[in-house]
Order: structure tokens, then C-alpha cells, then sequence
């Protein structure tokens, strides 16, 4: 084999591990938060989990994306252990729809349109002129990029066609693929190659371009497939690393799927061919036929261990022991980097997290200020300890996004997300400051008068409503919701510096210690801070559904209570009359 044909084919692999790469990266972009909002589709019917698994896969080209996804899913709690299962069945079928597609090669010179060396510059330059024409908007920018990786997907297959076709007559080439009869050494070598390119599809790809030359047999073809189905369990046994003890057995519960699959459906062609017999055992094999194989595998192993699901998670138990780990963090998880959208939206998830613990928080601290109950301060302590830890961890997890390919939008709505990140500590801040000026109270014997007590539980009722429509809001991205903080916010500061000057006269007038003074009006400027976040939320609410919505957030609220429009209005009125002195 001359040098020139060497470097050919490794040429040709690049082109089509990278076409694959750029392939499956775009369209992981343009179904975004869809991947996702897909995969929590799911119950506890493993059916249902097989045919997300085959869809997701289908998608994105990637079984090792999706166990990857899955694994990042256990790891987070969105998904049960139970749950992985059938979407791993199903990712194993869904990774087989590259194979067909690269099996196009076969078709007839009547079709000669739909073959890849017809088509491949076609995908490639159409690609090319859409990124060109659209490079600003995201959308069909990605678009374009399912093009190119397609395009260099095939165009790398037909290079690597091209450079094993000189070697198609090379007796040691022919005796290479010989050895691969023995079903050890093949599914070792299928194993081993897809485990260090860390895809199947890929291998697979590699395999069909040796099956163009007319060299590859039915009997050295069969037991690489099987092997390759083992080494795509290693990309998902990676990602495991480093995650909690549920994640680890996704991982295993993937690898088990496959060898115990291999192990029996392998046994069992080698008994049914030394018995009865196989006739075209010897015959060479195309790339359809690769394909076609590579499919039913993968199905029949799927209906083969489809009832023994329990079984592959009791084994999974039995190899990682112990009780789940405990993390603070819910939904982000680093696996989901690869994919910005999908990361983004775990993030808003976790931000969610985080805003229903602060709300909570302030809470607990009306059962120490309003009831004098003490027993709250530890949790109150340890809930402001997990609010600190997640605005770290939000904090690293949203700047590590950031650092990988992202549009100019995504950008947009991390620094979105990094404000309401804030807002929400510093609402656990004031909780505290809260909690801290009652336990000063306390401490000291500072009363308080039935006015100013009656005064502060009305505050608390109308703190926890603003807080409640900030939450739900950014929750449900509902904008409705989120335009009736800003009047109730409003009210707020009205209500506070009016029971702010009616303390002073109370005091004035000897109805209030005057050491109680500090205590009240500190309060209630922490609760008129909480108001001031809870309205940054909305705002923030309101930019995530429409960008053009607020360009300048101090200009936006000072038009809105200029110019209230009639909503603003009805919701000021309802919300003075229920709160308002």
C-alpha cells in the first residue's frame, strides 16, 4: 500500500469523523431544549422510554450523545434508574439509522441521484451558502450546518472507499479480514476500534466503506457489528466518572444491555450455523446488508431483554452498592456542556431551585418574628448555606457554557441568568438579615406593639405574594403573571415608608420603645429590598419570552409607571386595597 494511499484514507476518516461531529453538534442545536423536554416525556412505561430513546437517537445521530444525556439525567434526579433503561434500548436502535443512510451507496445506477457521490457536493455547498447568508441568525445557521456535516460526512466515506479499493486485491488485506471470522478476535476488533473513535457510527462507517471494496464477508462482518455495539458503551462509562452512584449504573446498565445482547445472540448464530447452517455464510457482504444486520441486532436484543429490564438494573445495583450520594445541585450537570441549549435550560431549572429555598426562607423567618419561634433559625441557617452553595455552583456551571461555542442569543440569556442568579441570593440575604434583626429582638427583649405586629404580618402576607408571582412567572415563563409584580411592588414601597412614618409617630408618642426603632425599620427595608428583587425577576421574565421586549430595564420600569395602562392600573387598585393603608 503506497503512502499516498495511507494518507488518502486517513484523510477520508477525518472528513467523516468530523462531518459526523459537525453533523450531530448542529442538530443537537436546533432541537435545543427539545431534547430534553422529549426525554421527560417519559413515565414508568418502558415502552415509551425505547421509542424516545430510538427518536432522540434518530435525531442526533449519536447513541453515545444520548446515553450520555441519560446518564447526566440520573445523575441530576430527572430520571430514574427504572427510566434509563428503555431509553438506552432505544438509543441502541436509533443509532442505526447512520448505517442506512450510508448504505444509500448501494442503490441501483437507475437511482443515481440518490446516491451519496451524486448528492454529497450538492448538501455541501447548499450547507455552505446557507451559514453564509444566515450567519446571524442561529436558527438556520444550524440549519446549514446539518448540510456541511452531512455533505463531509459522505464525501469522507467516499474518500475512504476510494483508498480501500486499492487494497482490495493486497493478499494481507484480504487475510485481515479473514481472521475477523474467528467471532473473538472480531468482536474485539469491533469493540476496540469503536471504543477509541468513541462511535459506533462511525466504525460502522469505516466497515461498510471496507464492504464497498467486495472484501468483507458475512462471517467477518458479523462479529465486528456485535463488537461495536460493546465499544459505544465506553463513551457513556467515561461521562460516568465523577457522577453519583446511579449515574454510574446508567453507565453499566448500557454496558450490560450490550454484552449480555452479544454474548447470547452470538451464541446463538454459532450453534444455528454449526447445526442446520448458514449458505451465504462466505458470501461477501454490501453495505445494506451491514446495515440491516447492525438493525435487527439491535431490535432483537432489545425485545430479547425487554422483560429482564429489572434484571439489568438489579445488576447494575448489585456492581455499584450503597446508598445514592447527596448533592445540593438538582438538574445542572456538566454532561449537558456539550449541548449550551440543553445546559441553559437545566440552569433555569436549577435557578427555579434555588428561588423556591429562598422563598421558603422568608417564610420561616415570619415564624421567628411573628411567633417567636426559635427553632426555625437552624433551618433557616441551612437552607441560606444551600442558597450560597448553588449561586457558586450556578456561578461556575453558566461561565463553563460560556466558554463553549455559543450564539450571540445564548449570550443574551446567560447574562439574564447571572442577574437572576443574584437577585435570588440576595433575597436569601435579607431572609437572613431578617432572621437575624428578630433574634437581636428577641435576645434583647424588644417588643413590639400590637400595631407595629399587625403591621408586619400584613407586610409578610403581601413579601410572600410578590415573592409567589415572581417565582411562578420565571417558572412558567408566563408574562401575564410577571406584569402584575411591578404594581404590586409599587404598593409595597408605598406601604413601607407609610408604616415607616407611622413607627416614628408611635415612638413619638411613647406607644414603642424607642430601642425598637432600629429593629422595625431595618425590617421593613429588607422586605422593601425582597420587592425590589422580586421585580428584577419579572423583568427578567418578560426578557427570556421576548428579547425586544426591554432593551433598558431602569428606562422599561419608569414607563411602566408613567404610563400605566389599564392592567397596571386594575392589578395597582386590587392589590392597594387588599395591602394599602
Amino acid at each position: 500500500m503506497s503512502i499516498a494511499n495511507v494518507i488518502t484514507l486517513l484523510g477520508g476518516l477525518g472528513m467523516f469523523l468530523f462531518g459526523m461531529a459537525f453533523l450531530s453538534e448542529s442538530l443537537e442545536r436546533v432541537a435545543g431544549d427539545r431534547l430534553q423536554r422529549i426525554i421527560e416525556m417519559l413515565t414508568g412505561n418502558i415502552f415509551k422510554g425505547i421509542f424516545v430513546g430510538t427518536l432522540v437517537t434518530a435525531l442526533i445521530q449519536s447513541s453515545s450523545a444520548t446515553t450520555v444525556m441519560v446518564v447526566g439525567f440520573v445523575n441530576s434526579g430527572i430520571m430514574s434508574l427504572a427510566q434509563s433503561v428503555g431509553v438506552i434500548m432505544g438509543a441502541n436502535i436509533g443509532t442505526t439509522i447512520t448505517a442506512w443512510i450510508i448504505s444509500l451507496g448501494d442503490l441501483s445506477d437507475y437511482l443515481m441521484l440518490l446516491k451519496p457521490q451524486s448528492f454529497a457536493p450538492v448538501l455541501l455547498i447548499v450547507g455552505v451558502i446557507i451559514t453564509m447568508a444566515f450567519n446571524n441568525k442561529k436558527r438556520f445557521y444550524d440549519f446549514g450546518g446539518i448540510f456541511i456535516g452531512l455533505g463531509i460526512l459522505f464525501i469522507g466515506m467516499l474518500t475512504m472507499e476510494s483508498s480501500v479499493m486499492a487494497l482490495r486485491e493486497l493478499p494481507k488485506f484480504q487475510m485481515a479480514f479473514a481472521s475477523f471470522k474467528n467471532p473473538v478476535i472480531g468482536i474485539i476488533v469491533g469493540a476496540g476500534v469503536t471504543a477509541i473513535i468513541q462511535s459506533s457510527s462511525a466504525s460502522l462507517g469505516i466497515l461498510q466503506a471496507a464492504a464497498a471494496t467486495g472484501v468483507v464477508t458475512v462471517s467477518s462482518a458479523v462479529p465486528i457489528v456485535m463488537g461495536q455495539n460493546i465499544g459505544t458503551c465506553v463513551t457513556a462509562l467515561i461521562s460516568s466518572a465523577g457522577a453519583n452512584k446511579n449515574a454510574r449504573r446508567a453507565a453499566l446498565i448500557h454496558l450490560f444491555f450490550n454484552l449480555i445482547g452479544t454474548a447470547v445472540i452470538t451464541t446463538a448464530i454459532y450453534l444455528f450455523k454449526h447445526f442446520i447452517g448458514v449458505p451465504f455464510w462466505d458470501n461477501y457482504i454490501s453495505r445494506s446488508d451491514i446495515a440491516l444486520f447492525h438493525t435487527s441486532f439491535n431490535v432483537i436484543n432489545t425485545i430479547m431483554l425487554l422483560p429482564f429490564s429489572n434484571l439489568l438494573v438489579a445488576l447494575a445495583n448489585k456492581a455499584v452498592p450503597g446508598a445514592d450520594d447527596i448533592k445540593k445541585t438538582k438538574y445542572i450537570d456538566e454532561r449537558f456542556l456539550s449541548t449550551p441549549s440543553l445546559a441553559l435550560s437545566q440552569t433555569v431549572k436549577e435557578i427555579i431551585h434555588m428561588a423556591e429555598i429562598a422563598t421558603e426562607n422568608v417564610r420561616l423567618t415570619s415564624e421567628l418574628v411573628l411567633h417567636k419561634d426559635k427553632s426555625v433559625i437552624d433551618t433557616i441557617i441551612e437552607k441560606e448555606d444551600v442558597i450560597d452553595t448553588l449561586e457558586i455552583e450556578l456561578t461556575n456551571y453558566l461561565t463553563r457554557v460560556a466558554e463553549h461555542p455559543i450564539t450571540s442569543e445564548d449570550n443574551r440569556i446567560i447574562a439574564g441568568l447571572f442577574h437572576t442568579i443574584n437577585d435570588i441570593e440576595r433575597i436569601g440575604d435579607h431572609a437572613m438579615n431578617i432572621m437575624e434583626l428578630s433574634k437581636q429582638a428577641y435576645d434583647n427583649k424588644i417588643e413590639f406593639s400590637d400595631s407595629a405586629v399587625k403591621e408586619l404580618e400584613n407586610v409578610y402576607e403581601c413579601t410572600l405574594k410578590i415573592l409567589s408571582l415572581a417565582v411562578d412567572s420565571y417558572r412558567n415563563s408566563d408574562v401575564s403573571t410577571a406584569q402584575k409584580i411591578e404594581p404590586l411592588e409599587e404598593v409595597i414601597d408605598d406601604l413601607i415608608e407609610k408604616l415607616k412614618d407611622r413607627h416614628i409617630a408611635r415612638v413619638s408618642k411613647q406607644e414603642c420603645a424607642p430601642r425598637s426603632s432600629f429593629v422595625f425599620l431595618e425590617l421593613l427595608t429588607n422586605f422593601e429590598r425582597i420587592g425590589d428583587h422580586c421585580s428584577n425577576i419579572g423583568v427578567a421574565t418578560i426578557q427570556r419570552h421576548d428579547k425586544k421586549a426591554i432593551e433598558n430595564i431602569h428606562k422599561y420600569l419608569q414607563n411602566v409607571h408613567k404610563n400605566m395602562d389599564e392592567d397596571y392600573k386594575t392589578n395597582y387598585e386590587k392589590y392597594l386595597k387588599r395591602y394599602g393603608i
